[in-house]
């Protein structure tokens, strides 16, 4: 595995482990916040909802930027803001931060991926891509279990640990990662939410679009599963 991929893995295991590592934590954080049961999850909601929001405009306005300087800035907001959880005080610091960390993330995430074509030739994207994903794999079955052992300690133990891993490997982003600067064309002058009519009448677009939010989906009501028993 070379630098670059290797890179690009440990970004997605650090977003994925912060990610999910909430669920958890939730009983320990419902039961020293003081919050009713169902308002907890508003805490894992929060940060999905920084992302699915943000995500729908990071993706096209990135396209007009170098994705080397969005994900080197998306990856020290994201490490400041996963910082700021373990300060957190009460309920909605909690979700403030989280959301925050959600924000960040949909900038810095769509970037890994769209990176990978630009740095690789077509014969490798492929197999990077696959290692890619295995970061966010990882992060269920290592990141998660790491993360609740530092919990064991103190709650906050996990946020600090994932976010200065994350100060950490934005700097290997800065040294690393070759300036990725777009290629102008019509695309890029579009209005950002006109640029999504190419993707929405495209057939290939909605079958992969399909299946990663069924590849999501499922991995979320996993970790419920597992976090009722």
């Amino acid at each position: 595995m070379g630098k670059r991929t290797a890179l690009l893995f440990i970004i997605m295991f650090f977003i994925g482990t912060d990610t999910f590592i909430i669920s958890p934590l939730i009983p320990t954080l419902q039961e020293l916040f003081d919050i009713p049961t169902k308002y907890s999850g508003w805490m894992v909601g929060a940060y999905a909802l920084g992302y699915a929001i943000f995500a729908l405009i990071a993706g096209p306005l990135s396209d007009g930027w170098d994705r080397k300087k969005v994900m080197f800035y998306g990856m020290i907001s994201f490490s400041i803001s996963t910082i700021l959880c373990g300060f957190a005080t009460d309920f909605w610091s909690m979700i403030l931060f989280r959301f925050l960390a959600g924000i960040s993330a949909a900038f810095t995430s769509p970037q890994v991926w769209a990176s990978i074509p630009v740095l690789y030739p077509a014969s490798k994207s492929v197999k990077v891509s696959g290692i890619v994903m295995a970061g966010l794999a990882s992060a269920q079955a290592f990141g998660i279990p790491i993360g609740g052992l530092l919990a064991s300690t103190h709650w906050s133990y996990p946020f600090y640990v994932i976010g200065l891993f994350s100060l950490v490997v934005s700097i290997f982003i800065h040294y690393t990662l070759p300036s990725m600067k777009p290629i102008q064309g019509q695309a890029t002058k579009l209005p950002i939410f006109k640029r999504y009519i190419p993707l929405l009448t495209s057939k290939m677009a909605r079958r992969s679009l399909l299946g990663h939010f069924f590849s999501i989906a499922v991995s979320w009501l996993l970790l419920l599963l597992l976090e009722n028993g």
